[in-house]
């Protein structure tokens, strides 16, 4: 064998060193081909396109429309206005009212309301006539005395007398009577009221009640009044606005 160094041939490849472990180096799995390598197949960054996608903006809410508020208000304001137009158009039109339509209009209802008053007063009549108010005829019948009460005797001076009326209702309405409508007025103008005594006995006082249309009532009533006064009247009012004494029957005592 020939002791001269070798020479660095092309084709002479120098011995591989064993990887440690003596294990061969670990090869690489073949990549596969898809006809472009995987970096490829990403699109191109472009600087006009955004790195992240943008959520859309919302927009903001809208506010709410106060057109109707303000329709409302004109409305309100277009019928102030017109209640104080027509107010002030009554206030003149009544200022402008002549005196004589006023008087005439109040002519008018007073003569169409109700009297509150008797038809006639300051009657004064006899035993045995009648007296008419408000369609009311009234008649004195009679009148006398009753004996002394030995229980309630008369006031000194006095005497007990009953009366004795009748009542036609000559309306076309009811009409109320009363006992208390009818009074005693001394010749000195004291007007007395309705009295009990014992001493009457009968069984026909006049109490209170309605009468129909046409219809009549009688009765007794029992008063005091001065013995020897012949000015004493028997009064009677069913108006409650009229005065007691007004109209009255010389009692003749």
């Amino acid at each position: 064998m020939s002791n001269q160094p070798p020479t660095n041939e092309p084709w002479q490849q120098p011995p591989q060193q064993p990887y440690p472990g003596n294990q061969p180096y670990p090869q690489q799995p073949p990549q596969q081909d898809y006809g472009q390598p995987q970096w490829q197949q990403q699109q191109p960054y472009s600087p006009q396109q955004p790195m992240y996608q943008q959520q859309p903006m919302q927009p903001p809410p809208r506010k709410k429309s106060k057109t109707w508020l303000w329709i409302v208000l004109g409305v309100i304001a277009v019928l102030v206005l017109g209640c104080i137009c027509a107010s002030a158009l009554a206030f003149n039109a009544a200022k402008n009212v002549p005196t004589t339509t006023i008087s005439t209009l109040a002519t008018t209802v007073a003569t169409t309301a109700p009297s509150s008053t008797p038809s006639t007063s300051g009657q004064v009549a006899k035993v045995g006539q009648t007296i008419t108010i408000q369609d009311i005829a009234a008649t004195l019948i009679s009148v006398k005395k009753l004996p002394d009460d030995q229980y309630s005797p008369a006031s000194p001076g006095n005497t007990y007398i009953v009366v004795h009326v009748k009542m036609v209702n000559n309306s076309s309405s009811e009409v109320d009577y009363n006992a208390i409508d009818f009074h005693v007025k001394s010749g000195s103008g004291n007007i007395t009221d309705e009295t009990l005594t014992s001493s009457y006995t009968g069984n026909n006082q006049l109490n209170s009640g309605k009468l129909s249309p046409g219809g009549s009532v009688e009765g007794d009533i029992v008063f005091q009044t001065g013995k020897s006064d012949h000015k004493a009247q028997l009064t009677w009012q069913p108006s409650f606005f009229g005065n007691a004494g007004d109209n009255g029957w010389l009692l003749g005592l």
